[in-house]
């Protein structure tokens, strides 16, 4: 391990102020240790000044590819992934932790999943992990962070039939998670209230959905196409199930939309602030968008660029790995 590992617990204390998001942090394998090998390099996006700062270099021990990454307060896990063996490609069910007040200890093992998944869903709410798909023989599973243990996920009657959309999405001030599900039919948005351990469905036809999508309050925001130079938006009432007009009050543009690639994470900064953020390999450069979106008293929302421009920080990666706050 190399950096301050103070330095790591000062700029996660900095990421947020005054109720709003203010830095990024980002896993980057890019660079090589000495042996050789992938390390794992923790950077810092300030979303403020389009600065990134190098913040500390560890090596998870035997992460492999196709991990997916997830934030829980101060501590960050990596789930799951594949791995070469043979000349296959198989799916691990390993965990790794790493804590941002205890960096100097790096990333630690914890509980291994029940099943191995390769490129899963996950998300953390209220202590507890949820992981959906990357496996054949099991819907889903359940980590409790205090008692390090794993159990399997209730499975709804639509996965028998449908698979889950990217991302997954959580809808804390409602006690649940969004999953989307897509089939040869239908698509559907159903929601797991994960105090009662039960399913819903909200819509049993809900054709928008893409890897950027957000909700705040009732609304559910989701990114729908983008085109040479319109950024298309839907907006959907979760609470009166019907879908709502959008209306830019200001140009909105990606301007050469061939740097962003699809899926572009949906980043909610507090308030009605959101940014859209993606790492462009033909600029060398992290690009983010910050806008507000905000509901209008006229049954529809309003939304405007801040300041009006793309703002973009130089850096050179292959496949950063944003960890949503």
């Amino acid at each position: 391990m190399s950096g301050n590992t103070r330095n790591c617990s000062s700029y996660f204390d900095a990421r947020q102020r005054d109720g709003e998001i203010k830095g990024l942090f980002f896993l980057d394998k890019t660079q090589r240790d000495t042996e050789g090998k992938r390390r794992t390099d923790l950077h810092f996006l300030d979303l403020e000044r389009g600065e990134i700062s190098d913040v500390l270099s560890t090596t998870p021990p035997d992460v492999p590819l196709g991990s997916t990454v997830v934030t829980c307060g101060n501590q960050v896990y990596t789930i799951g992934g594949k791995i070469l063996r043979g000349g296959i490609l198989r799916s691990l069910n390993h965990v790794f932790r790493f804590d941002f007040k205890h960096a100097e200890r790096g990333w630690r093992k914890v509980s291994s999943m029940l099943y191995p998944r390769g490129l899963p869903e996950a998300l953390a709410a209220q202590g507890k992990i949820y992981v959906f798909k990357g496996s054949r023989d099991c819907f889903g599973e359940v980590y409790d962070i205090s008692g390090d243990s794993w159990v399997p996920l209730c499975v709804p009657s639509i996965a028998e039939y449908s698979g889950v959309s990217r991302p997954v999405l959580l809808d804390s001030s409602r006690s649940r998670i969004l999953v989307h599900f897509s089939g040869d039919r239908y698509r559907s948005l159903y929601a797991y209230y994960y105090n009662d351990k039960s399913w819903v469905c909200l819509d049993p036809k809900f054709p928008y959905w893409s890897l950027t999508v957000g909700i705040v309050g009732n609304v559910l925001y989701v990114f729908h196409e983008i085109s040479d130079e319109i950024c298309s938006w839907k907006a959907y009432d979760v609470q009166d199930k019907k879908w709502l007009p959008v209306k830019w009050l200001t140009e909105f543009s990606l301007h050469q939309p061939f740097t962003a690639p699809v899926g572009a994470p949906l980043i909610h900064l507090g308030n009605d602030k959101w940014c859209m953020v993606w790492h462009s390999v033909t600029l060398n450069c992290f690009e983010y968008l910050i806008f507000r979106m905000w509901r209008n008293g006229h049954g529809g929302i309003y939304a405007a660029a801040v300041d009006g421009y793309r703002t973009s920080a130089s850096f050179g990666s292959v496949n950063p790995t944003i960890l949503m706050p």
